[in-house]
């Protein structure tokens, strides 16, 4: 980044985190009115990946105890179809098809990614889909005008796996352990901002003295 580039604000989550679906109106809502003054990057922390993908199993009874309190704090609300199918305790879960789409959006245009980001999760915990499912790339992909052939061309592709996967490696390097986490570089440097669910003013509070750095 050249001392002439505007500074960064770097939204770490992951598509598996039902925390990370909470803070998502909040996230979105910083980066519309600080658009101007950073740049906003997300990247995916590959919280469920290798041996932790598949069926959901005995997870889903800690997520029913959960959700009412995640709801209550963040404003949200999970789907029926979702929470239906947490019931069953076999809905899939993995980080890694939803972390290559947000590489897709990415290259695509980075400043949906954020955006984006949200509505995929909303597929997952509102709608109870399969994120390894085309057609929800299909429906994304239309909704924040790409091209659905060229998106699952790309989603498809060696090349944004990696990068999916280098995104996972740079939060692991980070040394973020929990998300969702915002992390801002300014003047070459990194601060954090926050970690776990933070809500907007105290966000807003964080961006603001960051500029007076």
């Amino acid at each position: 980044m050249t001392s002439s580039a505007k500074d960064t604000i770097v939204y770490v989550f992951d598509p598996m985190c039902g925390w990370c679906f909470g803070f998502s109106e909040v996230i979105k809502k910083v980066a519309h009115e600080n658009d101007e003054t950073f740049y906003f990057d997300i990247l995916s922390g590959g919280m469920v990946v290798g041996e932790r993908e598949g069926p959901i199993g005995d997870f889903a009874d800690y997520i029913l105890g959960a959700y009412p309190r995640l709801e209550k704090l963040t404003g949200v609300k999970f789907g029926k179809p979702y929470l239906d199918q947490l019931k069953t305790k076999s809905i899939y879960s993995s980080s890694v098809i939803p972390s290559i789409a947000i590489e897709v959006c990415k290259e695509l245009n980075l400043k949906l990614a954020i955006p984006f980001a949200s509505a995929l999760q909303a597929k997952y915990y509102v709608e109870g889909i399969d994120l390894r499912e085309d057609t929800v790339y299909v429906s994304l992909a239309k909704q924040f005008g790409f091209n659905p052939d060229q998106f699952l061309t790309l989603l498809k592709s060696e090349e944004m796996k990696t990068r999916a996967f280098n995104s996972f490696k740079h939060v692991n390097a980070l040394g973020v352990n929990g998300f969702p986490a915002v992390l801002a570089i300014k003047n070459g440097k990194w601060y954090a901002l926050s970690n776990g669910y933070t809500d907007y003013e105290s966000l807003k509070d964080a961006l603001e003295k960051l500029k007076q750095l």
